[in-house]
């Protein structure tokens, strides 16, 4: 009931509505004037024309391009509307900057392709330390935070009240007392039902200065491309990423699903300062920097999107450099497994090249729709050979991956359409043999408890083929 009075009273049912009702009238008004005004028709087939011309020399993806003509056959007047709305005019970006460590291609390709986000080539972390669980990573968080002397900066998609925020809420309001610049980024649209205005003005009345990401608002056309990242720095000097966000179900407080199983990674020394000039760069500061750069200790590089139309994007490069140059095993964890046509085309040609490919996806859906599309190409990439195993201990939220036992990446990448080319995502892949040992570990430990991906029923496959025409959108 709080989460239905939270959206009732928030800025997502206004525009809900006036989304609704505006395609409504459309297809009402397309429906019923033809009969009448027979040139009103052959206007909207022109507009349609020249919509899907639009569509169709436009330099987006192909899964977008196919949607889009859809939205045209299905849709008269929105369809087109809506295409021009969604238009992308992907801008190519600068060239990257040669990359300073010649001997590892995976981490200066990735770190290349991150450049113009991150300002990094590869970079070096004093430490690195992985948690397999929320409760885990917030418990070393909430220590870190109270030690802070000069600013605790924090990003995350979903902010939501509970226990968690209760104890946070406590800790930053102490430090902000104490004259710590401290402050919460929250994305308009995950956090539109579980923070309310009033959360929002007691943060601010302690100190702690919100700032909203991409309001709804601002462009209700960009509704899909979120502020997806989950980020917390503390004094440039250490910073926590991966697929948690603030909410109870993280950290096992609640249960949603049964137990949530995500994980995150503590990072110390350079790549802090880092993560660091990417909160900055969405707030507009500068972040003071107390670290200096160094060429000693575990070699990583940050990855990091952004939520605009650009021609190259860090994760999806990372992605496929990881599965491209593994030569013995690749392992993933994803709760949303869509890709596009090229990523799935690389792991099929991983497990043909004698690789081991293995990917846990859930067993408890928390969208039913994206559900039945993770599963097709969970069965699609197991035809090719691959290993697929469903966690069945709860909900799995957690995206990580291994190579070769060599290499990490722990992020907010999903392994669909919306994380790897729409929204403000980021991550850190990791040369270390120490974290991709606690990656593999965990994974293992998961896989002996998952079970098989289920064969596909005929109604479940007659849903999945409508919901996959729209693959980009979900």
């Amino acid at each position: 009931m709080k989460k239905v009075r939270n959206f009732l009273r928030g800025k997502l049912f206004p525009c809900a509505l006036i989304a609704l009702l505006w395609a409504v009238g459309l297809a009402l008004l397309a429906l019923y004037l033809p009969r009448w005004l027979a040139p009103l028709a052959a206007l909207e087939r022109l507009i349609a024309l020249f919509a899907g011309i639009a569509v169709v020399l436009s330099r987006d993806t192909p899964e977008s391009k196919l949607s889009k003509l859809v939205l045209l056959l299905l849709l008269p007047w929105t369809g087109a509307v809506l295409c021009f709305l969604w238009r992308r005019k992907p801008r190519l970006l600068p060239p990257p900057r040669p990359p300073k460590d010649k001997e590892d291609g995976i981490l200066s390709r990735a770190a290349a392709y991150a450049f113009p986000f991150t300002g990094s080539n590869v970079t070096y972390a004093d430490g690195i330390d992985y948690f397999p669980t929320g409760k885990e990573a917030f418990r070393e968080l909430l220590k870190d935070i109270l030690s802070a002397e000069s600013y605790i900066w924090l990003e995350y998609y979903i902010v939501a009240r509970g226990a968690l925020f209760n104890r946070l809420f406590f800790a930053l309001s102490k430090k902000a007392e104490e004259g710590v610049d401290v402050r919460l980024l929250y994305d308009g649209f995950g956090s539109s039902l579980t923070l309310s205005k009033k959360d929002v003005r007691q943060l601010n009345s302690a100190g702690i200065r919100t700032h909203e990401a991409r309001p709804l608002t601002a462009r209700p056309s960009a509704v899909n491309r979120r502020n997806h990242r989950k980020i917390a720095v503390i004094d440039g000097e250490i910073a926590y990423t991966g697929g948690v966000n603030l909410a109870d179900e993280y950290t096992g407080e609640k249960l949603r699903f049964g137990n949530w199983k995500d994980t995150a990674v503590r990072v110390t020394g350079e790549p802090a300062a880092i993560f660091a000039s990417l909160i900055g760069k969405t707030l507009g500061i500068k972040p003071p920097s107390k670290k200096s750069k160094t060429n000693e200790g575990i070699p990583c590089a940050v990855i990091a999107d952004e939520a605009k139309d650009n021609v190259f994007r860090a994760g999806a490069g990372t992605l496929g450099a990881l599965v491209c140059s593994a030569k013995k095993s690749l392992c993933f964890f994803t709760p949303y497994f869509a890709p596009d046509e090229i990523l799935l085309r690389e792991l099929k040609r991983a497990v043909r090249a004698g690789v081991e490919v293995r990917i846990m996806i859930p067993h408890i859906p928390d969208k039913k729709t994206a559900f039945l599309l993770t599963r097709h190409f969970a069965r699609e990439l197991e035809d090719a050979g691959a290993n697929v195993r469903e966690y069945t201990d709860g909900f799995l939220h957690a995206k990580c991956a291994a190579a070769d036992g060599e290499y990490a990446f722990v992020s907010s990448y999903n392994l669909d359409y919306r994380s790897l080319y729409l929204q403000s995502e980021c991550g850190l892949l990791a040369r270390d043999a120490g974290l991709a040992a606690d990656v593999e570990r965990d994974f293992s430990q998961a896989w002996e408890t998952g079970t098989a991906v289920p064969r596909e029923r005929f109604f479940a496959r007659l849903a999945r083929m409508l919901v996959q025409l729209f693959l980009p959108f979900l």
